[in-house]
């Protein structure tokens, strides 16, 4: 028995992982001394831990276990994917009115379309709206009563209302009562006191962007250079004191992180400001110029640093716990190698040794949401660069071919997969291999985890497990992870 199957803990204990079994068992020095010693062929019946190796053995415990990628992907699965859209973001402009120094669609990017002052057609709203219904009314839609968020993007899509509103008045106009729409948008809030009393009947979730006080916002500021911080707050107190309720339920903040904030100056800031707890969003990495790297660094600052910074704050200190990283890690080492969690309900019937999975944790085409730019191109999602256009409107014509979006996606898993065998994170991997940069006709994956890596983080996994027992409960109940893999039809 091979004693280098052990995982040692900060507090000096021992534990063995099951790759078929997805568990961990706890082992005595005596069970880690005989797992040293014995002969597998001669067992001691005397000796418990003998026996007790011997039947973990019989029932494979220590073995392998086997798993088979299929990286063809069907065009069947894109429109189920698509009957069950969970979100419609429509880029209503990409014009704005502030003129932030770290915008995605910023001076440090080129992963982007030109931005040209354009905004959205309703011609173009439509014409997907009625595919989509088509598809939503269909029998590949096997959901009932499905919940559609539509996502008003920008830009700055407050300056765009009139697309808004024919598009909702549209849409209700459809009477899908098999369909249950909501609203949601991202704004800056320069606008937000002429359109509030809309948004506010028809219930939109709003995202207002604002990093903290009017020094941690410096960096968002007007096309003249002049800080916008007065004017949003103002903004913002008017709907918070005409609508208290509602600001109370639907609004909330998102601060992003750079080199004149962190997440406790974030959480401060809008705490006394507003009575909420902000998001902290990282700058965006993909997509940089070379050129700008070394300026983009100086403005760069890690959100999982600035989480565990914020919580060596007494009185932060249960605030962000579950957001530092060492509870982030906890957690998704749970998602990814405990055997009581289920990626779909079908896990739950699933009682077969050998997998099929598909590559990597992309989310599968539409799966999750389709992604409308003012050109026309549809991705199927608004974070990867414009350049993986899966599909286009323009001239009044929808082109949204589901066989060649299927096929697209397939010759991606076979760009990947041969990374994908060699590593421990096959079951579970989060990575988006649209981020990925290709070599050779191969995708190149940076978060390969090997034997060592990943007995490292067992390790740590397992010392955090032992050190926060109450953890456990507190994470599975309070934290959605999305990434969790998705199987295929055998």
């Amino acid at each position: 028995m091979d004693k280098s199957f052990l995982i040692t803990t900060g507090n000096q204990h021992q534990y063995v992982y099951s790759d078929a079994l997805c568990y961990f068992l706890y082992v005595p020095e005596e069970m880690a001394t005989v797992m040293e010693h014995m002969d597998a062929s001669l067992v001691d019946r005397t000796n418990y831990y003998e026996r007790k190796l011997k039947y973990l053995k019989e029932h494979c415990f220590f073995e392998k276990r086997e798993v088979t990628f299929q990286t063809d992907y069907s065009e069947e699965l894109v429109k189920r994917n698509l009957a069950g859209l969970r979100q419609l973001l429509i880029e209503v402009t990409d014009r704005c009115n502030l003129e932030c120094k770290y915008c995605g669609y910023g001076e440090f990017y080129s992963n982007y379309d030109r931005r040209e002052t354009g905004d959205q057609s309703f011609e173009n709203v439509k014409l997907l709206v009625d595919y989509l219904t088509k598809l939503w009314c269909s029998d590949y839609n096997v959901s009932h009563k499905n919940e559609i968020t539509i996502g008003f993007y920008g830009g700055e899509p407050l300056l765009n209302m009139k697309l808004v509103k024919e598009t909702i008045a549209y849409i209700e106009s459809l009477n899908l009562p098999s369909l249950i729409f909501n609203y949601n948008t991202t704004t800056n809030a320069m606008l937000l006191d002429r359109y509030m009393d809309y948004l506010v009947e028809k219930n939109f979730s709003i995202l207002i962007s604002l990093d903290g006080n009017e020094v941690q916002s410096a960096y968002r500021v007007d096309k003249h250079g002049n800080s916008s911080f007065s004017r949003v707050v103002r903004n913002v107190k008017k709907l918070q004191e005409t609508y208290p309720d509602y600001f109370e339920k639907k609004v909330n903040f998102n601060s992003v992180l750079h080199n004149l904030n962190s997440v406790a100056e974030c959480y401060y800031s809008i705490k006394e400001l507003f009575g909420k707890n902000p998001r902290m969003a990282q700058l965006n990495t993909t997509g940089l110029i070379p050129e700008r790297v070394e300026e983009f660094s100086k403005m760069f600052n890690d959100r999982v640093r600035s989480f565990d910074e914020a919580v060596q704050h007494e009185d932060l200190k249960y605030t962000f716990i579950k957001d530092g990283s060492r509870s982030v890690s906890y957690h998704s080492m749970l998602m990814r190698y405990g055997g009581n969690r289920y990626a779909t309900y079908l896990d739950l019937f699933d009682t077969g040794w050998e997998d099929r999975y598909i590559p990597t944790g992309t989310c599968r085409p539409f799966e999750r949401k389709l992604f409308l730019t003012v050109r026309g191109k549809i991705l199927p999602c608004e974070k990867i660069g414009q350049e993986h256009a899966i599909g286009y409107l323009k001239d009044g014509k929808l082109n949204l071919d589901c066989a060649a979006v299927a096929k697209y996606y397939s010759s991606m898993y076979e760009k990947v997969v041969k990374s994908c065998r060699h590593c421990y994170l096959k079951r579970s991997c989060g990575q988006c291999l649209f981020l990925l940069k290709e070599k050779n006709g191969q995708l190149i994956c940076p978060g390969i985890q090997t034997d060592a890596k990943l007995k490292e983080e067992f390790g740590i996994f397992l010392t955090y497990a032992e050190n926060y027992p109450n953890h456990y409960e507190e994470l599975l109940s309070s934290i959605v992870v999305h990434y969790c893999p998705v199987k295929v039809d055998k």
